[in-house]
């Protein structure tokens, strides 16, 4: 049984447990926050134990402390060891990041669906929606590399990204968004090459 005073309900392939994991080794948490590979989509998920969602990434913690929400959760992380590292900023500075820190997350979203769509029997897909969604993340792709976006500074929007454009190399290897995009190509170099990048790596593919 872990000492550790939180616990962290992930599983290796989740995106979105994968930026709160980042967000743990950004911040030097490991010691305090325990990774529990819970078992969903089964009759015994464990992660239905603390919440009805049943849903990852969910943080437990002391005093009946139950979050939701990979946002939520890396938020509470970043602030719990002093002043936030990834969310300290001014309200003004804030706005002028919300672009990238909004494509980053309709990113990450558009390609979870699509994976979702992916997984039903291939009869009940619907091909306008994957086709729909992928045309977005190509837009996105475009966007990011023609951009005027600030990468000098990071935050909480550059784990978002880099998940996101890491987990659609990961889900559609055929649709490599790299050639075409260098700028933000060597953008991703740079961030994979992170620590906290190397230690959520995703599992290989079987």
């Amino acid at each position: 049984m872990s000492q550790k005073p939180f616990r962290l309900y992930m599983t290796p392939t989740s995106p979105f447990a994968r930026k709160c994991r980042m967000v743990v080794h950004e911040c030097g948490l490991q010691e305090r926050v325990e990774e529990f590979d819970a078992r969903v989509r089964t009759d015994e998920n464990e992660v239905l134990e603390v919440s009805p969602l049943g849903k990852v990434p969910t943080l437990t913690g002391p005093n009946g402390l139950t979050l939701v929400d990979s946002s939520l959760i890396s938020e509470f992380l970043d602030k719990l060891d002093g002043p936030p590292k990834l969310h300290g900023f001014t309200d003004q500075d804030r706005w002028n990041r919300a672009p990238k820190w909004a494509l980053a997350e309709g990113l990450l979203e558009s390609l979870a669906w699509r994976t979702r769509e992916f997984r039903r029997p291939e009869n009940e897909r619907s091909p306008s929606f994957i086709n729909y969604e992928g045309n977005r993340q190509q837009r996105i792709y475009d966007w990011l590399e023609a951009s005027t976006l600030n990468y000098e500074y990071r935050d909480i929007s550059d784990i978002g990204l880099v998940i996101a454009l890491d987990y659609s190399l990961y889900r559609f290897p055929e649709e490599d968004w790299r050639p075409l995009r260098p700028r933000l190509s060597k953008w991703f170099e740079g961030e994979v090459a992170r620590p906290a990048f190397q230690a959520t790596l995703l599992p290989a593919k079987i």
